[in-house]
């Protein structure tokens, strides 16, 4: 690779002052999770809201998308559904416009040459296939709380479309990062070793897209419409995901005599959707790769083995008690999404070693001592590895279900991150949602009647 005299000096002086400019803020040299323990930590202390003036100052930028998913979530543990609802939208516009980005890039419009230069970083934000979901199935919340039960419709309608189209362009993604791993002659069994955490996380997860979460909502909105053959779609793909959990099979059965019209019963379903914890940042790991100049340093993400187990939550009605069960590791599909960028990570992490290489043998050979020494230090510094990622999300998506009699019924429920008392108006026949959000030692609940259709 041979590069210019303009080249070399972009590298040599350009870079370094740019680099100076933004280490304070900018993903490109500031890691991400650090910018994100200010909202972070206001979840845990149950001051969600506290966090949005940093998120707000960094929405108009390159990684604009990722700060407008942890604004609209803080807005909705805030309690502040409709600007939530809002900035939703605003969410799911970029990422059609990155979509169309993705495009041009794929086809060569758009040059990585600053990815490059520096770290992936520099690539815009286009966020994972499961955060798009969980986008969809908080915005149904917010449909939820507007009381917007056709709003809400289209929302789960939206998150089971997001699925289906990830899940078809999923496996062609998986085999063009595989081939060009191949055709760059990079061998990816031989790291293996530095993504033990990865690796850990990941192991048990059968997507990184579908989740048996929002497919347990949708299902629990459908029947409580009254549009059971939906449900019962639902219930199944749900079951097809998280094929341990036992109640789901009598859900299958309610809903298959329900749509016979052969259900009769004087009591009401109330499905509790349980959201635990925080899912945890990425973690940078430095491996060595192979380049025709010999071994280069280079930094990746990856995630630790210290992960926090799931505690249930546990529900006390008047007739029935219920503990939540694991519908989704959100921590486990960011991992597989992780472990199956890995591939095409390790070729362009190839590609940028042979780039900084040139970059600062050509300084040595043409701008001297200085040029020399300027590249190498800005080789250092612009060594960072990419952990960005959704990290206002839950770590856990849990979820059970109790049938109660009809009428006004006091849930107590009990868990790791307090105790909390919610009064659900349960109706014969038809379903209520209760959510729950625990973190830092804290329980929010909303109570969701669903209205039949």
């Amino acid at each position: 690779m041979r590069l210019r005299i303009r080249d070399l000096l972009f590298i040599s002086v350009v870079l370094p002052i740019a680099l100076l400019q933004g280490c304070a803020s900018s993903s490109l040299f500031s890691p991400y999770p650090g910018q994100a323990s200010a909202w972070r930590s206001g979840i845990e202390s149950n001051q969600p809201l506290v966090g949005l003036a940093k998120v707000d100052a960094k929405i108009t930028g390159q990684d604009g998308l990722l700060y407008l998913q942890e604004k609209a979530r803080l807005e909705q543990l805030g309690g502040e559904n409709t600007a939530s609802l809002e900035t939703f939208e605003s969410v799911f516009t970029r990422y059609a416009d990155e979509d169309a980005q993705a495009k041009l890039r794929a086809s060569g419009a758009v040059s990585g040459t600053a990815s490059l230069l520096t770290n992936d970083n520099a690539l815009p934000y286009q966020g994972y296939a499961y955060e798009r979901i969980m986008a969809h199935a908080f915005q149904t919340f917010n449909y939820l709380a507007a009381n917007d039960v056709e709003g809400a419709s289209v929302e789960v309608r939206r998150a089971a479309l997001e699925q289906r189209v990830a899940e078809l362009a999923h496996e062609k993604e998986i085999a063009k990062a595989e081939e060009d791993a191949k055709d760059n002659n990079v061998d990816v069994s031989q790291f293996d070793g530095y993504f033990q955490g990865v690796n850990s996380a990941a192991a048990g997860v059968t997507s990184s897209i579908t989740n048996a979460w929002t497919y347990y909502l949708s299902a629990a909105f459908w029947e409580g419409r009254g549009e059971y053959n939906d449900a019962l779609v639902d219930y199944k793909k749900a079951l097809s995901l998280a094929p341990n959990v036992e109640f789901l099979k009598a859900d299958i059965t309610r809903v298959s005599q329900k749509l016979d019209r052969r259900f009769k019963s004087d009591k009401g379903l109330v499905v509790i959707l349980h959201e635990q914890g925080l899912v945890p940042p990425k973690q940078e790991v430095m491996i060595p790769i192979p380049t025709i100049h010999g071994y280069f340093s280079i930094a990746f993400p990856t995630y630790g083995p210290d992960l926090v187990a799931p505690v249930p939550l546990h529900a006390q009605g008047e007739i029935e008690n219920a503990s939540t069960e694991v519908f989704v590791r959100v921590n486990g599909a960011a991992a597989k999404a992780l472990k199956e960028k890995i591939p095409g990570m390790l070729v362009r992490q190839t590609l940028r070693a042979a780039t900084k290489y040139a970059a600062q043998k050509q300084a040595n050979d043409n701008l001297g001592l200085f040029g020399a020494l300027t590249t190498q230090i800005y080789n250092l510094v612009s060594e960072r590895a990419d952990l960005r990622s959704w990290l206002s999300l839950p770590a856990y998506g849990m979820a059970t279900r109790m049938e109660l009699p009809a009428g006004m019924q006091v849930i107590k429920l009990s868990a790791q991150g307090g105790n909390a008392s919610v009064e659900v108006p349960v109706r014969a026949g038809g379903v209520t949602i209760v959510r729950v959000i625990e973190a830092g030692g804290f329980l929010r609940t909303e109570v969701y009647p669903i209205k039949e259709g």
